[in-house]
């Protein structure tokens, strides 16, 4: 009993924050999070007995989990000669690729709002927020939206609304009207 005590106070697996905290933007289940320590922590190969003993789960839901791991491209199996013949390893590159571009992706829309909040000099409220993220969302590039952010500043307006009939605008002298804008109004209308 002292030695099973012992043993799991071992540090077998490091499981570094920004993986933690990913977990779930990348979309992953747990017997996926699972293989993914194994080939960090263990071997870079899918080795099916080891790995059941690891994690003691079914050959079948390790395959599956693998499977969805490389459709979800967040592994790749790479081929390469030895000396002892042809070897298989698991390259966790996109997966650590994919977890930097989130991290990125992280601070380019903290620093958004930031800039936003900054500008209005108050604090966003949530809609505030959905309507910056769907604009992100919907294609328009960072500083197109800062660009747009300057110049309602410019013309005295805080206004979200603005903003987006500003960039409504752009993008109808660019692409001809392929966006439609998040506010459904006619600003040349007065009776709406």
């Amino acid at each position: 009993m002292k030695e099973l005590k012992e043993s799991l106070k071992t540090k077998d697996f490091v499981i570094k924050p920004i993986i933690l905290s990913s977990i779930n933007k990348l979309n992953i289940n747990i017997n996926e999070f699972m293989l993914i320590l194994y080939f960090i922590n263990v071997k870079n190969e899918l080795d099916l007995k080891d790995i059941v003993k690891y994690f003691n789960i079914k050959e079948e839901e390790i395959l599956n989990s693998f499977n969805s791991l490389v459709e979800k491209k967040l592994i790749e199996v790479i081929v390469e000669k030895t000396k002892t013949g042809i070897e298989e390893k698991i390259s966790l590159d996109i997966f650590y690729d994919k977890l930097l571009l989130n991290e990125e992706k992280e601070e380019k829309d903290s620093d958004i709002y930031n800039r936003f909040e900054s500008e209005f000099g108050r604090t966003l409220s949530t809609t505030e927020y959905e309507t910056i993220t769907s604009w992100l969302e919907n294609g328009y590039e960072e500083k197109e939206i800062i660009k747009a952010l300057k110049e309602s500043v410019l013309n005295g307006v805080t206004n979200l609304r603005y903003i987006d009939k500003i960039l409504y605008e752009w993008n109808k002298k660019e692409k001809k009207g392929e966006y439609k804008p998040l506010f459904d109004y006619d600003w040349l209308d007065e009776n709406e």
